[in-house]
């Protein structure tokens, strides 16, 4: 892959850095005043003598609503399609249900050299204006895209953490998340504009890769709205069914349903931090590279977020690290950031930092937060994830 237009994923144009206004113009200080109107009235330090075990139920309940999403619940139905042995575990890959209507795609990694059970780990795959893959982003397999390599290379310092994971005592589910991997949109009959970018390409040439991931990103706009349309949020079946992959660790005799954690960079942080704000069998969990204070994006001079799956409506009510410090006390909080992040301001990371740590020291329990900032640009790289371990193991240690 070309690393210019690796770079161009998700860093803005250079020129930019000369810029001081918001990309939003004129209409920045329109919009920080209705959010300074609206404030978050459902956060932790409005609760207004409120049990702690009330505000998380009112904050989820809210939280539930502006997702949008609420499916018949079925079997799980998980099925095996196919094993692959490593040195010290296995991969299977597998689908379950995650509704009436679809089922979803994930790989499962169970270690077979150690007697469990094992604490269960969700990894939560990137968002990274890649969409043709999802799952495989975190595993490495036989065979794989060529594609893949200048990827993880850039973001994960070349490694698949789950195969890590794996390694190291942990049952891992890496899910495709909704419009990624082979949840990606696909047609029988392809759109003319797809098909003359992909005019004289092959699937397995990288060239392919970038050509569909320019398309389906320039769609993403379009998913959210149509989506709107049915009622439902993009962010609400992401969430669901990172909750179902929840359920498979849970049913799994290889795994102690007590010790389960989940962790993730960049869209996969921001789907860490909602896991962890809803799913209450969530003890531990790293977020990397999403974690703001989103008033202060108006005061980024460049276009970031466009096309983000959210939860629309819920930041009247909470900020994201709001949805984070639902979890507190009972799951321990690793948060990552990166201070050459140009998709934040330090000031919006330091924000939303400080307010998750004030919930858990008025918890007192301060141990159970951690945030570290690193002088790299947008990554999860090795030392990250060295460290994103320790937290882990510290805490879903067998008791």
């Amino acid at each position: 892959m070309k690393k210019s237009l690796l770079l161009a994923l998700l860093v803005p144009c250079l020129s930019a850095q000369q810029r001081t206004e918001s990309f939003l113009g004129n209409l920045a200080p329109i919009m920080r005043s209705i959010q300074k109107d609206q404030g978050f009235p459902l956060d932790f330090f409005h609760r207004r003598g409120e049990s702690v075990t009330e505000w998380r139920r009112k904050g989820r309940t809210e939280v539930q609503r502006d997702l949008s999403y609420w499916p018949k619940r079925v079997p799980l139905d998980l099925k095996v399609h196919k094993v692959v042995k490593r040195e010290g575990y296995e991969i299977r890959v597998v689908s379950f249900a995650g509704s009436p209507y679809y089922r979803v795609p994930a790989y499962l990694l169970v270690p077979t050299t150690r007697k469990g059970p094992y604490p269960g780990v969700v990894a939560l795959h990137d968002h990274g204006g890649w969409f043709f893959h999802g799952k495989e982003k975190l595993v490495r397999m036989d065979n794989e895209h060529a594609a893949l390599k200048a990827f993880r290379e850039h973001y994960y310092g070349g490694r698949t953490y789950a195969d890590e994971l794996a390694k190291r005592g942990y049952v891992v589910i890496v899910p495709d998340a909704f419009y990624w991997g082979e949840r990606r949109m696909q047609y029988q009959q392809p759109p003319p504009e797809l098909q003359k970018r992909l005019q004289g390409l092959r699937p397995e040439q990288p060239e392919y890769v970038e050509a569909t991931n320019a398309f389906l990103r320039e769609q993403a706009a379009v998913l959210n709205t149509w989506l709107s349309f049915c009622g439902t949020s993009w962010l609400g079946i992401v969430n669901y069914d990172d909750r179902r992959a929840v359920d498979v660790l849970a049913s799994l005799k290889e795994v102690d349903p007590n010790r389960i954690g989940c962790l993730g960079l960049s869209g996969g942080g921001y789907r860490s931090t909602y896991l962890t704000g809803m799913e209450p069998r969530i003890k531990a969990s790293v977020i990397t590279g999403w974690m703001t204070s989103l008033p202060t994006t108006l005061d980024i001079p460049y276009s970031v977020h466009s096309a983000l799956f959210d939860a629309f409506g819920l930041h009247s009510k909470l900020d994201h690290p709001d949805v984070a410090s639902l979890a507190a006390p009972d799951a321990a909080v690793f948060v990552q950031d990166c201070t050459q992040d140009r998709l934040f301001t330090r000031a919006g990371m330091e924000a939303a930092a400080e307010k998750i740590r004030s919930v858990y020291v008025a918890m007192k329990h301060p141990e159970r937060f951690q945030v570290k900032f690193y002088d790299v640009p947008h990554q999860f790289n090795v030392e990250m994830q060295e460290e994103a371990f320790a937290w882990l193991d510290k805490w879903l240690a067998r008791k």
